[in-house]
C-alpha cells in the first residue's frame, strides 16, 4: 500500500513503528523537545514519555503503519490528539470485484454503524476518488498522575477510508482529550480527511 499524505494543523511529530526501540528514541527525544532537560520538569517528562509510550504501543498491536502526535495547534496553544494509519485486510473486501461506485457503498456497508452513543457521517472527495465513512464517539479513560488515578473524556474518531484505481481501504484513527470541544475537533478532523491524497500504486501506473 502506498503511503496516505494528509496535512495536519499545526504542530505534530512523526513516529515511527518499524521497530519498537526506533519509537521509543522518537518518544524520549519528542518529551525532551517538548519540557527541555530542565531537572525541575523531570516529573511532567516521565509523565509524558509514559503517555505517549502507551499512545504508541495501542498503535503498534493495533498494526498502525503511521503514527502523529498532536504538539500545538498554534504557537502556545496545546494539542492533545494523535492519529494513526491502519492498513485495512483484503479479506474484508474484494476490492478487486468492484467499480467505486460499488465500493463506497460496499464501504458503507461492511463499517456498519457507529458504536453505540457515537455518530456516523459520510464524506466523499469532490473529485469522485476517495470516500470515507466516519463513526465518533466518546470513551472515559484514567490516567495516574502524582499516583492518583483520575477520569477523563477522549473523543476517538475513525475513518475508513476507501480510494479508487485501484479500489484500497485504510483506516484513519484520530483521538483527542479536548472533548469539551467535540464539535470542533471533528471539524478538525473532517477538514484533515479532506486534503488526504493517496497515490496510485508505481506498478499500476506502469501498467
Amino acid at each position: 500500500m502506498t503511503r496516505i499524505r494528509f496535512a495536519l494543523p499545526g504542530r505534530w511529530a512523526r513516529i515511527p513503528l518499524e521497530s519498537k526501540a526506533e519509537a521509543l528514541r522518537a518518544v524520549r527525544k519528542l518529551t525532551e523537545q517538548v519540557t527541555g532537560r530542565k531537572e525541575e520538569l523531570a516529573t511532567l517528562r516521565a509523565d509524558l514519555r509514559s503517555r505517549f509510550t502507551r499512545v504508541v504501543e495501542t498503535a503498534s498491536e493495533g498494526g498502525a503503519e503511521e503514527l502523529y502526535i498532536g504538539l500545538e495547534l498554534v504557537p502556545g496553544i496545546p494539542l492533545p490528539a494523535w492519529a494513526a494509519v491502519f492498513p485495512a485486510d483484503p479479506e474484508q473486501l474484494d476490492l478487486n470485484a468492484v467499480g467505486f461506485a460499488e465500493l463506497s457503498r460496499g464501504l458503507d456497508f461492511a463499517v456498519g454503524s457507529a458504536p453505540d452513543g457515537g455518530t456516523s457521517e459520510t464524506l466523499d472527495d469532490e473529485r469522485g476518488r476517495v470516500h470515507a465513512v466516519r463513526h465518533a464517539w466518546r470513551r472515559t479513560t484514567q490516567l495516574a498522575a502524582d499516583d492518583v488515578e483520575r477520569e477523563f473524556d477522549l473523543v476517538e474518531a475513525d475513518y475508513w477510508v476507501a480510494a479508487a484505481d485501484p479500489n484500497r481501504v485504510a483506516l484513519i484513527t484520530f483521538s483527542t482529550a479536548l472533548a469539551e470541544y467535540e464539535a470542533e475537533m471533528l471539524e478538525l478532523f473532517d477538514a484533515v480527511v479532506g486534503t488526504l491524497r493517496w497515490p496510485v500504486p508505481e506498478e499500476t501506473r506502469a501498467s
